[in-house]
Parts: structure tokens; sequence; C-alpha cells
């Protein structure tokens, strides 16, 4: 039974190959990593400083609240709480179980109106309503009532107005026996925590995985030749070795194993096309490969060189089928590290259609580095 092919798109991954081939590229993470820091610090920076909403300004009160007893009721200390108090200072609900005639809100802006400031639209029920803030933090005795305004003065006087209406409140109300103002900070910018570091670690943080991410589904799903042993069981066709590009030096391991497969399987007067899946126009890339191949191999031969010559791929050439007829058979040179798996499988399925011979496979352009790491040399 034949073996199952492993075409590009289904082999089984080469691991070795395949973190080698990311180390190479491993520059691309703190690249990434940076450009992440620069556009989080960027965002941060336009969201925080140049397109910020203005400011508030904030004024807190203490006020201590006198809780009345009555022997039949006892006391409604647990009726009055921050969620109450919230409600009561703003007058946003009537349906409280607490009854009461007096509207805290509406002593506020009498104090406002007395103090000079008018219900204008700079200084209108809404807005003082979104400024107070009433909060219990532990001691149900203890109020803490914070006023947040863009303008300065008006903090100031909205935290003294409603701090009196809420000393007003309690001789009012008979829950009280009274309310106290304990004291008031001064009215103070609101302090915003810088977060510029958190957001630059974050977005390299986000850039890194991200490029970590991209890296491995890339690599994952690439169709490209790194090593011979892939580009054998991707093809099933013999790798007969590797050439380095032109101007460097062939490593003398890869040369040798060049010349023991050409002096095993070929003569001198033996004709050898050399097709390039990556010609996708004219013979450049094999006549390229040819050269090389001459260079490297021909001394070696001592006259026992067969004939190779560059031909286009037989979809660009409507003589093609005349010209395989006059070789005894084609080696297709596949470049390293280029995407070029699917065209090579069309290649071959078309040389095997028209019944010549492939003698197999030349990988070209190859990183002789990695492949020494790979192969541990």
């Amino acid at each position: 039974m034949a073996a199952k092919r492993e075409n590009y798109d289904n082999e089984i991954l080469n691991l070795r190959a395949f973190y080698l081939t990311l180390l190479r590229k491993i520059w691309i993470l703190p690249l990434f990593a940076v450009i992440g820091a620069v556009v989080a610090g960027i965002i941060y920076f336009l969201a925080n400083v140049v397109y910020a909403p203005a400011r508030n300004y904030v004024t807190e009160s203490t006020l201590y609240l006198y809780f009345a007893y009555d022997e039949n009721k006892g006391s409604e200390v647990d009726a009055y709480n921050a969620y109450t108090w919230n409600i009561l200072v703003k007058d946003e609900d009537t349906d409280l179980p607490i009854k009461t005639e007096d509207n805290i809100l509406d002593m506020t802006m009498e104090n406002l109106e007395k103090a000079g400031y008018h219900e204008v639209p700079g200084v209108s029920r809404q807005v003082v309503k979104d400024s107070l803030n009433a909060d219990i933090p532990s001691d149900v005795r203890v109020m803490i009532l914070t006023v947040s305004n863009p303008d300065k003065e008006l903090s100031g006087a909205i935290a003294a107005a409603a701090g009196e209406a809420l000393v007003k409140y309690g001789d009012l109300n008979d829950a009280f026996t009274q309310i106290k103002l304990i004291g008031r900070t001064e009215t103070k910018m609101e302090l915003i925590p810088d977060r510029m570091g958190v957001a630059v670690i974050l977005g390299a943080l986000i850039g890194f995985i991200i490029a970590t991410l991209g890296l491995l589904i890339i690599r994952s799903m690439d169709d490209t030749v790194y090593v011979p042993e892939d580009a054998e069981r991707r093809y099933s066709l013999p790798v007969l070795g590797v050439l380095s590009s032109k101007g460097q030096e062939e490593p003398s391991f890869f040369r040798n194993e060049l010349l023991l497969v050409f002096k095993d399987k070929f003569k001198a007067n033996n004709k050898i096309a050399l097709i390039s899946a990556d010609d996708k126009d004219g013979i450049d890339n094999a006549k390229r490969a040819a050269e090389r191949l001459t260079e490297v191999i021909g001394n070696g031969l001592a006259g026992e060189m067969p004939s190779v010559n560059a031909m286009p791929l037989p979809g660009n050439d409507n003589e093609s089928r005349e010209k395989l007829s006059d070789v005894d058979g084609v080696i297709i040179p596949v470049k390293m590290g280029e995407h070029n798996g699917a065209m090579t499988e069309h290649l071959i399925s078309l040389l095997n259609k028209l019944g010549c011979k492939i003698y197999g496979i030349v990988v070209v352009d190859a990183d002789m580095k990695f492949l020494s790491r790979y192969l541990g040399l």
C-alpha cells in the first residue's frame, strides 16, 4: 500500500524547524512591545490630558448626627444610611419610609441664593444635585458630605449651603437632637492618579502577546520550505541538495553532498531542465539556479557535469511539451523561505501529467547558518 502523501497544507509540523524560524524573527516581539507601549501611552495621554473632561474641585464636610431616642419607638438610627442620605440631600425619591416635610435640597438652594448664587444655568438645581454626595463610611453617626464641581468657588459655596441645610434639618427633624458640622476641608482640585506607567506596561504586554500569537499563527500556516527533509515529505520527491545564494561561500559539507548525489544519478550526456515555481514570468530564477549549480559542483564533476538548462513554467511557454521531450528529466529548484508551496505542488502535478521524469528538488538561496543550526553542525 502506498504511503499517504503529505501536502503543504496537511503535513506534520517540524517543531525543530518551526522554533528555529521563530527565533529568526524574535526581534518582532520587543518591537511590537515597544509599539504597544507607545500607542497605549499616547491613548492614555489624549484621553486623560488633551481631551480629558474639566477637573473638579472637591470640598468635604464632616457632620456628626445626634439621634433622638424615644422610649416607645427607640432610635431611628437604622433608617439613616448612605443610600438614604444621598436620596435626602438630592431630593430624588418621595417613597422613602422616612417621612419628613423638610427638603434638604430646597434649603440648600435657599442658602445658595442668600449667598448670591441665584438659580441660573450655571447654578441650577440639577447642577447642585450632581455635585452632592453623602456617605456614611463606618459609624452611622458620622457623615461625609462631598461636593465636586468644576467651579472652585461654587464647590465651596455648595458645601457651605448644604452643610447649613443639614444642620437645620437636624433641628427640624424629630429623629435627631441635632446635626453638628464638625469641619470642612479646603476646596482643592480633584486628585487623579497618574496611571501612565500602568497603561504603558499594559500596552507593551498586549503588543507582545499579539506579536507572539501572530507569529505562531502565520508560521503554522506557512507553506515555505526551510529544510530538505520537509520538502521530501511534502512533495514525495528526493532533495538532491542545497545551494547557497550567489556570492556566498558554499559550505563544503553541503557541496560534497550535492556532488555525491550528482555523481550517483547523472552522467555527462544527461540533459536536465531546471524549472522554478518562482518564475511567474520569464526564467530568471531557473537561470540563476542553473548558473549557481554549475558554479558550485561543476569543477568537482571533472567533465561529468550533465547539461543543465533553464526552462520557463509550462504554462508560460506554448512549446514546453517539445522542449520537455528533448530532456531526460527535470530538477525543480525551490527557494528556501519563499511562499511557493502551492505553485510547486501544481508544477509537480503538471509534469506528472505530461509524463516528464522529475529527478528531484534542489533547495536554492538556502540560509546555511540556519541549516547548520538545524543539523547541529
